[in-house]
């Protein structure tokens, strides 16, 4: 088994565009500014952002909003920057350290005969349902964000590089989950997984009831995953 950590989908750190804080207080302030535009964002969406409304979310001057970023298309993109850190180290990491752990506890790669195989896809698809019941119903404001970014990137592009990065991150740690595994076309297999995943996140955030599938989640994922597997 080729091994992995939990940085698994990382390649290095995200960069801000904005002005750096020369001291741990002035740091402590542009990161509320950040936050405090990110809860906009997921609120009101993107075109809510304006240095006077940050400023009174974040409750500091409209002064300090203007000193750290000098137009409204750098707080965003540091914002966005922000939101990629945090859904990293906070939702998709974790999700990492327990499919290999799963992955190592079947010797590290795919069994070879059928029943091992459907008992290591089923365990598989358990997982990363998992992941999606957490994303659309504990962690629905970080995906209410993802939307609010991908879709500002569609309309800016200078957010497309952090928005490409974002999306070339989660596909990296999928493929070399493929390639761990065996397959033969890992990156076509993670780009069809990936679009899955989105698809799903989808589904259940513009439902009116509100209600996981989580049935149909997990018989979907463990589908595309027999499907690749071939």
């Amino acid at each position: 088994m080729r091994q992995t950590d939990k940085s698994a989908g990382r390649k290095g750190p995200v960069s801000y565009q904005g002005r750096r804080a020369a001291r741990s207080g002035s740091e402590q302030r542009r990161r509320a500014i950040l936050e405090a535009t990110l809860r906009i964002i997921v609120r009101d969406g993107v075109r809510a952002v304006r240095h006077r409304a940050v400023a009174k979310e974040a409750g500091v001057p409209l002064s300090a909003t203007t000193y750290y970023f000098k137009d409204i298309h750098d707080l965003i993109a540091d914002t966005f920057t922000l939101f990629v850190e945090n859904a990293m180290a906070q939702v998709l990491d974790p999700v990492w350290v327990k499919i290999y752990e799963f992955v190592g506890a079947h010797g590290g790669k795919l069994p070879a005969d059928s029943a091992g195989r459907e008992v290591f896809v089923a365990g598989i698809a358990r997982l990363m349902a998992d992941f999606v019941e957490r994303e659309v119903t504990l962690q629905r404001e970080h995906l209410l964000a993802e939307q609010a970014f991908m879709q500002a990137a569609v309309l800016d592009e200078r957010l497309r590089a952090p928005a490409e990065e974002f999306r070339r991150r989660i596909v990296d740690g999928i493929t070399l989950l493929f390639t761990t595994m065996g397959s033969r076309e890992p990156q076509l297999d993670a780009e069809m997984i990936h679009q899955t995943f989105l698809q799903l996140e989808y589904e259940h955030l513009i439902r009116a009831d509100a209600v996981f599938d989580r049935a149909r989640v997990e018989a979907v994922l463990a589908h595309r995953f027999r499907l690749v597997m071939r």
